[in-house]
């Protein structure tokens, strides 16, 4: 396959093709010299700025590009009706990444995030962080408009008007993000979700109700002698049946080592159909439940007071009210005891190295993903419980020293820690070594001071 040539690209004599120009060449001779030994972390940390620097200048081409959306320009000299197309065709980025940054771009425009350009600017924000909290804020703003033109003075009167709405949620998405700086595009997004539900106590009921209402399954088969099965419906009902999938799968193990996790589960799915057929109207099947599902309900919101904080599962995932109630009855419960700002968990240590599941539970109160100091999206449930104090080092397995990391950063914790206490041990030993040939040095060149490094 042979492709045509191409003429190489204008670069103009602007400032800026010449600003950019240089910038580049830079930028190029950088990345393409030798990393010397050592020095992988500042040279991560410069592609890092290189990366910001490029997020900057494309910031400040959205608020133009909003502004000749609306005056027809964009598709006048542009050839494209909507930012998103124009994006997506003159940047090559894919269309949901295009229609983040439209949606960011229009907000720019009409000044309706102020907080999000200051932190932006004050590089608290990244672009893509920035851009999903334009989406989550118009997504939000958008049902409570509805809510809002539906409403009646009473409701009107005790809750926030629509700019009021975009304010709040704002606010406190910044606040989120300045009080957790390793937080990720995704943990923004179920943060949003968090305040919504505080915002709009109802919505996550309405949510439910609405994708309950067009709930299916549907049963295909095909003509290779197969079939497909679909199924779709509210996202609080997944919570569930990972919770049953996960119960009869079998563990990743020697035996099983060449079989993917997509057999495995449907491996798992026609176990649950099996149990199903052989255990028909039989009740010893509700006594004990096969699968565990965590969900954290405040107490007053436990007790019906919808201002209080939502219900959520170990992994953040906003649980409406309804499936609480219907829960309940067939659960078990375990009390928590917190301070008033419902942040530290009030909880006793334990003498043993495996911690027992309070501990755990005490450990992993309202932390959904990875702990890693810099940031990690894995959720708690495929996490795992790491002493902060090794154990091994005098560290007690209570809740105050337990920490959730995934399997990638629990590793690399321990591998970091060897390194150290390596580092430590050669430091003393070419020490002690020094301080052997002062001591038994006769001149003859035996016992020489060892190196300041060890070799």
């Amino acid at each position: 396959m042979s492709f045509p040539p191409h003429a190489p690209r204008p670069t103009g004599n602007t400032p800026v093709d010449k600003a950019m120009a240089g910038a580049r060449e830079i930028a190029v001779e950088f990345s393409e010299r030798d990393i010397p030994f050592g020095c992988e972390a500042d040279v991560l940390a410069q592609f890092g700025r290189l990366n910001q620097e490029t997020d900057r200048i494309r910031y400040g081409m959205l608020p133009a590009l909003a502004r000749m959306e609306t005056t027809g320009a964009l598709l006048e000299e542009g050839g494209q009706r909507s930012i998103q197309a124009w994006i997506t065709r003159q940047w090559g980025t894919s269309p949901a990444e295009a229609k983040s940054l439209a949606a960011l771009a229009r907000a720019l425009y009409k000044q309706q995030l102020p907080l999000v350009e200051e932190a932006f600017q004050g590089e608290v924000l990244s672009l893509g962080e920035a851009c999903a909290i334009a989406t989550s804020t118009e997504k939000a703003v958008a049902d409570w408009a509805q809510v809002w033109e539906k409403s009646d003075e009473d409701f009107r009167s005790a809750h926030p008007d629509v700019e009021g709405f975009r304010a709040r949620l704002e606010y406190g998405l910044i606040a989120y993000k300045q009080e957790y700086p390793q937080a990720s595009v995704r943990q923004l997004r179920d943060a949003a979700k968090w305040f919504v539900a505080r915002l709009d106590p109802d919505k996550a009921d309405r949510d439910y109700d609405e994708t309950f209402e067009n709930r299916g399954a549907q049963f295909s088969p095909t003509f290779e002698s197969g079939f497909l099965l679909r199924m779709w419906g509210p996202g609080a009902d997944n919570e569930l049946i990972q919770a049953a999938l996960e119960a009869y799968t079998e563990p990743y193990g020697p035996e099983n080592a060449a079989v993917p996790k997509h057999q495995r589960t449907y491996d798992a799915m026609m176990r649950i159909f099996e149990t199903a057929l052989t255990h028909r109207g039989c009740s010893s099947l509700s006594r004990q439940p096969l699968a565990t599902l965590n969900i954290t309900v405040p107490l007053k919101r436990f007790l019906g007071d919808g201002s209080a904080e939502p219900a959520t599962t170990e992994d953040g995932v906003v649980i409406p009210d309804q499936m609480v109630a219907r829960l309940t009855p067939h659960s078990w419960l375990r009390r928590f005891v917190t301070d008033e700002q419902g942040r530290t968990l009030l909880d006793v240590g334990r003498k043993q190295r495996c911690a027992p599941d309070p501990v755990r539970q005490a450990a992993g109160f309202k932390k959904p993903y990875c702990e890693w100091h810099q940031g990690c999206d894995m959720p708690r449930s495929w996490s795992q419980y790491d002493h902060i104090v090794p154990f091994s080092h005098g560290g007690a397995t209570s809740a105050d020293n337990m920490q959730i990391l995934c399997s990638t950063h629990n590793r690399l914790k321990h591998r970091l820690q060897a390194k150290v206490n390596r580092q430590i041990w050669e430091h003393h030993h070419a020490q002690n070594h020094q301080e052997t040939g002062k001591e038994s040095g006769s001149g003859d060149g035996e016992g020489e001071p060892a190196p300041a490094t060890a070799p």
